[in-house]
């Protein structure tokens, strides 16, 4: 199936899509949110961060079974003449084979060196073996079907959020409501096919070929890599709380850093409205590719800042109000780990324009350099200031990764043009979303009596 024409990038597009797309994003942040907030009340502190601890380490292993296709396959399928049946199969099935290996060393490892969380740790784990179900989304982005794709993985999300609710009336163990992720996973899967298949795709007609195989893992290496590094800069603080300070204190910084990543949709949100057509600019080879990928970068912060200044004002409101009293040490965390967002979605920006250059090889060390600094900092910070400690190393080591560096790298010096150029331009698009968000059909009047 070919993909329709692309209407006009940039701005417009996201603002017209938000409609769609926004409106189950945001609903499914705010039950997310709610949902969280009553858990960590019935698990309490140590509970949900043992919880959120072994989804921490386990997310890990879901990187690796990604293998850094999604971007690679986004590329691939918008080629013109792209053999897409080889291309999902390839894939598909490669990643299949790695997620079942790497379930089978998760489980020798919990089962050896974690006992005590080993139940945990292997619900989550089962995840692993229809991972490869999410090229299903590479495929829809590429097919300009993003709205389907929020819809499936909002339809998975309420069952899960039934299975939770469900699970805390009946006084459930720990172990259930780790089982209600994988849940979530599976429904998703379920219906990310069954809406494949209505837009006219077929999973039979897949097929592996060895040769397609190796040149993705070949391309997709540097991806690998750093999605890999990049988590674990994401997820090793919460483990690392864990391990310096206890279960307690990893559920203050659980919720803190829960808060703080609602927002964390939105980067991602906008990249999947921007990926597309920069690519299609840079392979037609538009005269305003340039200044497009500058306008992203711009928009990035018109989204973000306002954002990050309303979760440090209303810190100890919204914690009090989600988690209660109980969680009260999570508020300075929190107001500390929310200007994290602002160089995270400058990172999300710029990773993808390194994609459409074939340059994501240039996110490797400055990502590496910030997890080096990052544990170093957490291993100095966490056992005397705690979840503070690691919220402040976070936001360092962020913004070392994906701003600092930015200029630094030969590889990335030509985006520091580009960033500067987004944020002088921030009047012009914030007064062009705002007339196109109050633009709407003329409403017909009756005539005065």
């Amino acid at each position: 199936m070919n993909p329709t024409p692309h209407p006009r990038g940039g701005l417009h597009r996201m603002v017209s899509g938000f409609s769609a797309s926004a409106v189950l994003r945001i609903a499914r942040l705010g039950i997310n949110v709610v949902i969280t907030g009553l858990l960590a009340r019935h698990l309490g502190s140590a509970g949900f961060g043992a919880l959120a601890a072994s989804l921490a380490l386990v997310s890990l292993f879901y990187t690796l079974a990604e293998l850094g296709m999604g971007r690679v396959l986004v590329r691939e399928l918008l080629r013109d003449g792209a053999n897409k049946a080889e291309l999902m199969g390839s894939s598909f099935y490669t990643r299949t084979g790695v997620g079942i290996a790497l379930f089978a060393s998760l489980a020798a490892y919990a089962l050896v060196f974690e006992p005590a969380h080993a139940s945990l740790l292997l619900i989550y784990s089962l995840a692993l073996l229809t991972h490869a179900t999410t090229d299903l989304l590479a495929w829809l982005e590429a097919e300009r079907r993003m709205p389907a794709a929020y819809l499936c993985q909002f339809g998975g999300f309420m069952v899960s959020v039934a299975a939770i609710l469900a699970g805390m009336m009946w006084k459930a163990p720990m172990w259930f409501f780790a089982l209600t992720f994988i849940i979530e996973c599976l429904v998703t899967a379920a219906a990310l096919m069954m809406r494949y298949h209505q837009l006219g795709g077929s999973m039979k007609a897949w097929v592996w070929n060895k040769a397609l195989s190796v040149r993705l893992l070949r391309e997709s290496w540097y991806e690998i890599a750093t999605q890999l590094t990049l988590l674990m800069l994401l997820r090793l603080d919460a483990v690392m709380v864990q391990a310096m300070r206890g279960e307690t204190e990893a559920g203050y910084y659980a919720a803190a850093v829960r808060i703080s990543e609602v927002a964390y949709f939105l980067p991602m949100m906008i990249a999947g409205f921007m990926l597309p057509p920069l690519m299609q600019r840079r392979q037609s080879g538009a005269a305003d590719y340039r200044d497009r990928v500058a306008d992203y970068f711009g928009i990035t912060i018109a989204f973000t800042l306002p954002i990050v200044l309303g979760i440090v004002a209303t810190a100890p409101w919204i914690v009090r109000l989600l988690f209660g009293p109980g969680f009260d040490p999570a508020v300075p965390m929190l107001a500390v780990h929310a200007w994290a967002l602002i160089p995270f979605a400058l990172g999300i920006a710029r990773t993808q324009y390194l994609t459409i250059e074939g340059r994501l090889w240039a996110n490797i060390p400055a990502v590496v350099a910030a997890l080096v600094i990052n544990v170093v900092l957490n291993w100095l910070w966490i056992p005397a200031h705690g979840g503070l400690g690691a919220a402040w190393a976070t936001l360092i080591a962020y913004s070392i990764a994906w701003v600092i560096s930015t200029p630094c790298m030969a590889s990335t010096r030509d985006l520091t043009a580009l960033m500067l150029r987004g944020v002088l331009r921030l009047p012009h698009l914030i007064t062009d979303a705002r007339a196109r968000l109050l633009q709407s059909p003329p409403v017909p009047t009756s005539a005065p009596s």
